[in-house]
């Protein structure tokens, strides 16, 4: 019977960690200032790249801010500034026995790649103040203003949508939009010209831009400039921030745009006899890796204490970027454009080595590796001759007429630096100091006077042991 208990509270409690990894999604990437507010909490918090978001989380980007979340089926959602998005249900098979996944678009603008679904027990549904989608494996637009009113664009497959206040309600289709106002039943599906890019409403002038990414950290793109393409009416021309736009004969172009380094928005504007059209789109541009420096980085890489303080700081010279800081694989803290860092670190004995790292909003990253010797323990000295801790020399006194007299004693004797062995930096006797052989051994002389000389042995090792020996005597008398 215990043993059956033990059994089922280890299914449930791995049954409770797989649930807690895999009903979440993750921030894929993200740009300016997005804030997150946990389930049943009031207080923001920043946002970041890599977080984790779950069932009840609440997000809202700012102004020039965008958001992409990584759904655990692989569908992906991207948030587009001055938004608010609620994760109201990450339900997986695995975890839950269901496959649902529900949102809440409140205000702005997103766009969602979801994965084709095989069963009516898998939903997933986006609602808004006014509509509510319901998507079967489809790519849309969809975009909400503060007067409520839901526009919903389908690129790829099909989707429902209702009105929450009518019951109307249709059908969407690949190419194909409504639009639902408060109170309101949908509109009748019309086309729309279908593009990865944004087309500006009215047919009479239609102005489609593709932009097939957002951040760019290839350095040739400052040079070069970003791939734009899209379509204009024929005849009109077109300007980027007022420089000319090259456009065929069918009102077609592709260029490339002048960007610089952090975040760039760029005006589109069309422009056919008397009607002008202006589009703008924003891209991160983000081609600095962040530059680690360590403070007091050692020369040797040879240390004696096990607790070692690793610190320096990081730069970054991509404008408002947020650079993430990593010790060993442990999140230390996240900057913008520069910081500090300390942290400090139980090293082992021998070799060991700490990496730093630093990852920027973009992915780019830059490792640091401080490689370590640890030896703690201090070098042994065995005196081999004089033999004796106290030698007694017995010496006639010198001829009256020699005034410089001298007398030389020999000292051998060997040294051993234990393992984990840094290495023998010196020895020295009396300040003398003295290059032993490779097998550790060492032979000297020194100059001794009569009455008491007293020997002053000192070894130290490459990581900074010191051995000293101060009690031996030799003794001559007078």
């Amino acid at each position: 019977m215990l043993r059956n208990t033990l059994i089922y509270f280890l299914i449930l409690i791995q049954s409770i960690l797989f649930a807690q990894s895999s009903n979440k999604a993750k921030v894929k990437f993200v740009i300016g200032n997005v804030e997150l507010q946990k389930n049943q909490q009031i207080n923001w918090v920043k946002l970041g790249l890599n977080y984790n978001v779950y069932e009840g989380d609440r997000i809202k980007t700012l102004s020039n801010s965008r958001v992409e979340l990584d759904m655990p089926d692989g569908s992906i959602l991207k948030i587009n500034e001055n938004a608010v998005f609620d994760i109201n249900e990450l339900k997986t098979p695995e975890s839950d026995g269901e496959d649902k996944m529900s949102f809440t678009l409140w205000v702005g603008k997103l766009w969602g790649g979801f994965k084709k679904i095989f069963s009516d027990r898998q939903e997933r549904t986006i609602e808004s103040p006014s509509a509510v989608v319901a998507i079967r494996g489809t790519t849309i637009e969809m975009d909400v203003d503060i007067q409520q009113k839901t526009t919903v664009r389908v690129i790829e497959g099909s989707v429902s949508v209702k009105s929450k206040d009518t019951d109307n309600e249709v059908i969407v289709t690949s190419n194909q939009k409504t639009i639902v106002e408060k109170g309101k039943a949908p509109t009748d599906p019309e086309s729309f010209i279908p593009d990865e890019g944004e087309e500006t409403e009215g047919k009479d002038f239609p102005f489609r831009v593709n932009l097939r990414q957002f951040v760019f950290t290839d350095p040739a793109v400052l040079g070069a400039g970003i791939p734009v393409s899209g379509k204009i009416p024929e005849g009109a021309k077109l300007f980027a921030n007022d420089i000319a736009v090259p456009v065929t004969a069918t009102g077609s172009f592709n260029a490339r745009l002048r960007v610089v380094e952090g975040v760039n928005e760029i005006n589109l504007q069309a422009i056919k006899e008397d009607k002008s059209v202006s589009r703008t789109i924003k891209v991160y541009v983000n081609t600095k890796k962040p530059d680690i420096r360590l403070s007091s980085p050692l020369v040797s890489g040879f240390y004696n204490r096990r607790d070692y303080s690793l610190s320096g700081g990081v730069f970054d010279l991509t404008p408002n970027d947020k650079i993430k800081i990593t010790l060993n694989g442990e999140e230390l803290t996240e900057v913008e454009g520069r910081g500090s860092f300390k942290r400090t670190i139980m090293l082992k004995e021998g070799p060991d080595s700490s990496s730093v790292v630093a990852t920027d909003s973009s992915g780019n990253s830059q490792e640091y590796v401080q490689e370590l010797f640890l030896d703690t323990v201090k070098p042994i000295l065995t005196i081999t001759e004089p033999a004796a801790k106290t030698h007694v020399r017995f010496e006639p006194p010198p001829p009256p007429t020699v005034t410089n007299y001298r007398v030389e004693q020999t000292i051998r004797g060997i040294i051993i630096d234990p393992e984990p062995s840094s290495g023998i930096k010196r020895i020295s006797i009396n300040g003398k100091e003295i290059k032993p052989n490779s097998d550790g051994s060492f032979e000297t002389s020194i100059i001794i006077n009569r009455g008491v000389t007293n020997l002053n042995f000192v070894v130290e090792d490459l990581a900074g042991n010191i051995f000293r020996d101060n009690t031996r005597k030799i003794r001559i008398p007078r």
